[in-house]
């Protein structure tokens, strides 16, 4: 009897997810960034944020622009809020980012402080799914239902 007691909790907590896609094509700086972000949250609160971006260019000089850029960007995310872990992987022409981001472990609360997260996208120091697929949309991503 305990089993099916915990087996139905375990399906009721089940983690669920979106995704948001985006595509861009800067001609005027001569690159196209695509970009895939899959959302995890449980009760319409985010748990975990994976990313998985590509900066693509022929020009080396916006080649290595991403790489530096990226790395410091997450280096500081995860320095001053905590819970990005991340990989950025510079190839010929393009700039690989993979990222997860923790959501348990991220300080929201210093996040809106520092106004890198809009207060009205977050509920008791949490970040709402709805939220955060605002952010998405803003930067031009299109997130599924």
């Amino acid at each position: 009897m305990s089993l099916i007691f915990v087996l139905f909790l375990v399906g009721c907590s089940r983690q669920e997810y979106r995704t948001c896609n985006v595509d861009v094509e800067n001609n005027i700086n001569n690159y196209n960034m695509t970009g895939t972000y899959k959302i995890y949250y449980e009760d319409n609160y985010v748990t975990k944020i994976e990313k998985q971006e590509k900066y693509v260019s022929n020009d080396e000089y916006i080649v290595n622009y991403f790489d530096e850029y990226k790395n410091l960007e997450y280096y500081n995310l995860n320095d001053l809020y905590g819970g990005h872990a991340y990989k950025v992987t510079k190839q010929e022409n393009s700039v690989d980012i993979s990222a997860t981001i923790d959501m348990s472990l991220v300080d929201i609360e210093k996040m809106v402080k520092d106004q890198k997260i809009d207060k009205n996208y977050v509920i008791s120091n949490r970040l709402t799914t709805s939220g955060v697929v605002k952010i998405y949309e803003s930067k031009g991503a299109i997130c599924d239902i």
